[in-house]
């Protein structure tokens, strides 16, 4: 522990190492090494430590449980399924949680059926055991039963009034008509607590902007997106303009002609992909196509994002051999994903990043662009909470800089791509569904089917900040959004203006 807090930790791995020598039956000894093991990028070494030790010691539930969350962790989903049922077999205390983090794999992997089997039993163990409670209110509504998932988040809520994620799902899942009503004074008490989790307070705060939103209280509902934007800026860090802009003119410089035509071929498929700005509108053009008989919804598939690490630098050094063998992979994860045969949309926006590689590897492969009024998309972005690698999210100015990025980096893609990509605008598509619908169809070579048009009864999941919203027959109140901020976006439209003009008049 001296040597952690020194900053040795080579040291600090030999101390752990001769411990475990000394006393191989201690678990707390080989649990510290393996948890040092893993924060140093020593995966592999870290499972063998918890093997060696049960290889002895299998009765010790509490190291296969970690060895198993430790598999999790880091994508060994198959392995870490065999540990936990080992762990049920062995009669582990505390069985609800066992279930419930099989029910996190099966939900990652697409076996739906699987995830509620978990879910449910992990609630047989303990019917309050809030963990699995929420993890099913949210499959439910993600399958679009928002009923049956509000009452789960209700009865959360009665054990734990506080419950950050509850209020917030509740407050996003319905129109909140009232600047008062229940939700907003709970969530309002919750933010009163003592001690509140950071992350905790910026769900709350967003959910609370987006109720005043509902209520057309538009400064108070954008105070309150400010306030959580600065806690998201604080969790995901900053946002460089000079490293984003740098590394497009990176990618733009050495994914050329000549770079494409050394990418091997690996397969013929016609695969999907729906690329774009996050919040561009990707979820509903998903959510529409997925009704084709010939197609699956595949959702966020973050398959390159995983593979490509770092993201997407790593498309500047890895070498052909290497590209080519991702993109079996990536053959290999859907096959297994997602066997019913059908063609998969892989709805992962920032895929914008490897459309070239992607090209390459399949050439057969088509881009659906997702594209937005900019400032809509960057005001829609500013009020969701993102995931940490997107920390342009939480400035608009930011927000600005990166549409114009990628919107430079599309162009690149364009004059590589020789007809594969498809630029699909939100705006056209919520008030012209048929007309833009036929013509995707048609690049995607497909015959036309109505029942794309009852999307919002689609039998698939969706995973998104847009899970309320597509379920419904046809979501327009986000177009044209930007209007009611006028005054809090004329820096972005100034911006904006001399590279995107003209922008919508006031």
């Amino acid at each position: 522990m001296a040597c952690l807090q020194g900053g040795r930790p080579d040291q600090a791995q030999l101390h752990l190492q001769q411990l475990v020598a000394a006393y191989p039956g201690e678990a707390i000894y080989t649990e510290r090494l393996a948890t040092l093991l893993e924060r140093r990028g020593f995966v592999d070494e870290a499972e063998a430590c918890f093997r060696r030790l049960l290889a002895t010691h299998p009765g010790l539930n509490n190291s296969r449980y970690n060895l198993a969350r430790l598999l999790k962790r880091h994508g060994r989903h198959e392995q870490a399924l065999e540990e936990y049922q080992q762990c049920l077999a062995r009669n582990i205390a505390r069985p609800e949680e066992v279930h419930n983090n099989i029910s996190v794999i099966h939900t990652a992997r697409h076996r739906h059926e699987q995830a509620l089997a978990a879910l449910r039993a992990a609630l047989a163990h303990n019917p309050e055991y809030i963990p699995a409670l929420y993890n099913l209110a949210q499959l439910l509504e993600e399958q679009g039963e928002w009923e049956e998932a509000k009452v789960l988040f209700s009865r959360i809520l009665q054990r734990e009034p506080g419950h950050a994620g509850a209020l917030a799902h509740i407050a996003n899942g319905e129109t909140v008509v009232d600047p008062v009503a229940p939700v907003v004074r709970q969530i309002k008490r919750a933010l009163r607590r003592e001690g509140l989790a950071a992350t905790d307070r910026e769900e709350l705060l967003y959910a609370l902007g987006k109720a005043h939103d509902d209520c057309r209280q538009y400064d108070r509902a954008f105070d309150y997106y400010r306030q959580a934007n600065q806690l998201s800026r604080e969790r995901a860090g900053g946002y460089s303009r000079e490293r984003q802009a740098q590394l497009v003119d990176q990618l733009v410089e050495h994914c050329d002609h000549h770079w494409l035509q050394s990418i091997r071929p690996v397969s013929d498929q016609p695969l999907v992909f729906i690329c774009g700005m996050f919040r561009s509108g990707s979820t509903l053009l998903e959510q529409i196509l997925a009704g084709h008989s010939a197609l699956a919804s595949g959702g966020e598939i973050d398959f390159f994002q995983r593979e490509l690490a770092p993201f997407p630098r790593a498309l500047l050094s890895l070498e052909s051999a290497d590209l080519t063998a991702s993109g079996h992979r990536y053959l290999d994860h859907l096959a297994e994903a997602f066997p019913r045969g059908a063609r998969v949309i892989n709805k992962r926006p920032d895929n914008f990043y490897c459309i070239g590689l992607l090209r390459g590897l399949y050439p057969n492969a088509r881009f659906l662009i997702s594209t937005r009024e900019p400032l809509d998309n960057c005001l829609s972005l500013y009020f969701q909470p993102m995931e940490a690698g997107q920390a342009q999210a939480n400035d608009l100015l930011d927000a600005g800089h990166y549409y114009l990025q990628y919107r430079r980096l599309v162009r690149h893609w364009q004059q590589l791509a020789e007809g594969a990509l498809l630029e699909v605008s939100y705006e056209r598509l919520v008030t012209d569904m048929r007309q833009v619908v036929g013509e995707v169809l048609a690049f995607l070579q497909l015959d036309w089917q109505e029942q794309c048009l009852d999307f919002q009864r689609t039998d698939n999941r969706v995973r998104t900040a847009s899970a309320a919203q597509v379920r419904q027959p046809l979501y327009q109140r986000s177009r044209g959004r930007w209007q009611h901020y006028q005054r809090h976006l004329r820096p972005l439209r100034d911006y904006l203006q001399d590279a995107l003009a003209p922008l919508p008049d006031s």
